[in-house]
């Protein structure tokens, strides 16, 4: 009887889990577009390596082996990114300014961002078309959704796939409060809906924080690397970081501080684990549009349609409109998953959209 017939907390690929074949890899921009803000050439003398722990207001919070520092970033910042210059998750150079704040934290200047290995982004709020890191450096990404209260939305989960794709993360599912679902007794059925992204080789975890269902688990995935919980508010992201971990100390310490002063401590936070690793816990999200994707692009982050698009009569295949097209029939017969297809359309017209409007 295998882990999924026993109904078992966490349905892992074997094997190549961690190196799934991408089709869409092909459809990657082997560079990213970026800009210099400012050459600095060498660093200043007194400048010392940390990485950013979590946003105060305008300043950051960043870790150093002489203590945690809260930091302005210089006018001239040497960095590869024009558009956000400096996130959660980054390495960076700092000049100590020789002074505490108001609260007792050293303070300090950024003066440089170091190369971001991935990256997890989104488009900005609003109309203007500018790329937002939310967070970069990490080796995972856990996305964590309900399995009721609030019901999950697998459209979420097929944008944040497709981002951490675009920004070279791993990502995996955490369906938590399954103890709700077994009260609804759908349990199964959420195994059934969530069966195409097992099939596509996402580790998929279930979860309770009341019962620790899942949690040994997790924990042992979580182990030795860093993991980026993201996912929709009212999911009980930070309930599982509290009960996988009581390592907040300082950084929970400082948080608290600094909401209580003249600026507020908001987005994500990294948390260290207690036997190596961390964590960062994240915002809820409720809306999400993935950064420069393009139409032609688009089929590739959905690997399953590799199998059909080579039988649709027109090529290239659009999968929308055209007729005889072996994607739109394996959808209808039961193939693909629909829910994966509709993801799919509304993304196409999204995208479409936009670079008629640029």
């Amino acid at each position: 009887m295998t882990d999924k017939d026993q109904g078992l907390g966490s349905y892992v690929d074997d094997g190549d889990s961690h190196n799934r074949r991408k089709v869409r890899q092909t459809a990657k921009r082997l560079l990213r577009t970026r800009s210099i803000v400012k050459e600095r050439g060498n660093l200043p003398p007194l400048a010392i390596d940390g990485y950013v722990v979590t946003s105060v207001g305008p300043q950051w919070l960043v870790w150093t082996t002489c203590g945690y520092h809260v930091c302005n970033v210089s006018g001239s910042v040497d960095c590869e990114s024009s558009g956000t210059i400096v996130a959660v998750g980054d390495d960076v150079w700092l000049v100590p300014d020789g002074a505490t704040d108001v609260h007792g934290t050293l303070t300090g200047t950024i003066v440089k961002v170091g190369v971001r290995r991935t990256l997890l982004s989104r488009k900005a709020a609003g109309r203007a078309r500018r790329e937002q890191v939310l967070v970069s450096n990490v080796d995972q990404l856990a996305i964590v959704v309900a399995a009721a209260d609030p019901d999950y939305n697998k459209r979420l989960i097929d944008r944040y796939l497709i981002a951490a794709d675009k920004g070279d993360i791993e990502p995996f599912i955490v369906v938590n409060k399954i103890d709700l679902a077994d009260v609804m007794g759908i349990r199964g059925l959420i195994l059934e809906d969530l069966a195409a992204y097992i099939d596509l080789g996402i580790d998929v975890y279930l979860t309770c924080v009341p019962t620790c269902e899942g949690l040994d688990e997790l924990r042992e995935r979580l182990a030795d690397v860093s993991t980026l919980v993201a996912g929709p508010s009212g999911t009980g992201k930070s309930s599982l970081i509290n009960a996988l971990t009581d390592a907040r100390l300082a950084v929970g310490e400082i948080s608290k501080v600094y909401s209580k002063g003249r600026h507020t401590t908001t987005g994500a936070v990294v948390v260290p684990l207690p036997n190596g690793g961390s964590v960062v816990d994240s915002p809820g999200i409720r809306e999400f549009a993935v950064w420069q994707l393009d139409a032609d692009e688009l089929p590739f982050y959905f690997e399953e349609f590799e199998a059909f698009s080579g039988q649709c009569k027109f090529q290239p295949c659009s999968h929308i409109h055209e007729p005889d097209c072996a994607v739109r029939q394996a959808v209808e017969d039961g193939a693909i998953d629909t829910d994966r297809y509709d993801s799919y359309c509304i993304l196409r017209h999204e995208v479409t959209t936009a670079q008629l409007h640029r």
